[in-house]
């Protein structure tokens, strides 16, 4: 929790700097972080993208073998979504 507000902040202080650049004129540094940001969302889309994939890979997997998940399956895959 503590880690994700430093993160925040981090991510605010460094936007606050972009813009006080585009401000002062200095396109280049402005436009470098909106890229990395940019580059940072996409890989996190790809992550979760990747676990969208595995998930219905799974449930897939399951349906042909003709079962679902077991309440034990169930908990532990909630409880790994909730840690991510």
């Amino acid at each position: 929790m503590t880690t994700d507000l430093r993160a925040q902040l981090v991510e605010l202080a460094a936007e606050r700097d972009a813009l006080k650049a585009q401000l002062a004129g200095d396109l280049p540094k402005a436009t470098r972080w909106l890229q990395q940001k940019v580059w940072r969302q996409a890989a996190a889309l790809d992550r979760l993208n990747q676990r969208v994939v595995n998930q219905r890979f799974v449930l897939r997997m399951l349906d042909e073998l003709g079962r679902s998940l077991t309440a034990d399956e169930l908990r532990a895959t909630s409880a790994d979504a909730a840690a991510s």
